[in-house]
């Protein structure tokens, strides 16, 4: 990896180490094997092989370069792997993690209004469940609430500091150990976090540099679902595409 044409960044690093540890950890014999195209060929550069044993166990972990897949592919690849390593990080408890479930859909409100927030709240069925609160409403109701720009900057910010704060305290070897670790704290976390809203982005909005439209929310910032207790909910609009992000424990 750290032989490609633009090296290896301290995300890269990071990661590549995380995935390398967590096969070796238990292992009591660690293989590296090349890997030719047939028999007899020069060994390929682009593909790493680990074989770990343990007892009667073998376990391969092989990194190779992602095969080619469509938008919409990659779109639900790259997001089952960022929420899979971010339900590694943030643990509740010894079983239980905290999930992350993205799914995407479709508007057909002109939003190019005075007042998009009002012809979304028109529009917008909810799915029958994720309703936008009225006036009326109480903070404690089951629905989601409007977000401006700063405040959804400011939430998303909020988030990922509490997101790494949760992974670093479960990473404390001691209670009373105040010395937290480096990785995966501030390292893995907050990337991930950060790939999973450009990823989210890009699919609602059609750039990472095109922010939502309109955003509605529930317990958010993420702060109690980390610790297990209820759960969270982020919608994101776009000119014709939503996309809703459901967090549990």
């Amino acid at each position: 990896m750290e032989s490609g044409p633009d090296g290896l960044d301290r995300r890269g690093r990071a990661l590549a180490g995380y995935l390398a540890g967590c096969l070796a950890a238990d292992g009591t014999d660690l293989l590296r094997v090349p890997v030719a195209a047939r028999p007899g060929a020069p060994a390929l550069d682009d593909e790493l092989h680990l074989l770990v044993r343990s007892g009667k166990t073998t376990t391969r972990l092989a990194l190779a370069p992602l095969p080619a897949a469509s938008a919409n592919e990659e779109t639900e690849y790259r997001i089952a792997c960022v929420t899979t390593l971010l339900g590694e990080f943030l643990r509740i408890n010894n079983v239980d993690a905290v999930t992350f479930d993205v799914t995407f859909g479709t508007h057909d409100i002109d939003l190019n209004v005075a007042d998009p927030d009002a012809a979304f709240r028109a529009g917008w069925a909810g799915d029958g469940h994720w309703l936008i609160a009225e006036d009326s409403d109480d903070e404690t109701d089951d629905v989601l609430w409007a977000l401006d720009a700063a405040s959804l900057r400011a939430a998303l910010t909020q988030s990922e500091q509490n997101m790494i704060e949760a992974s670093r305290a479960q990473s404390l070897i001691w209670e009373f150990d105040f010395t937290t670790p480096e990785a995966p704290g501030d390292e893995l976390v907050s990337w991930l976090a950060r790939e999973l809203l450009t990823t989210i982005v890009t699919k609602t909005t059609g750039s990472s540099q095109t922010p939502p439209l309109l955003a509605y929310a529930k317990n958010f910032p993420l702060e109690s679902v980390l610790a297990g207790e209820g759960d969270s909910c982020l919608l994101l609009v776009g000119a014709q595409r939503t996309a809703l992000v459901h967090v549990s424990g």
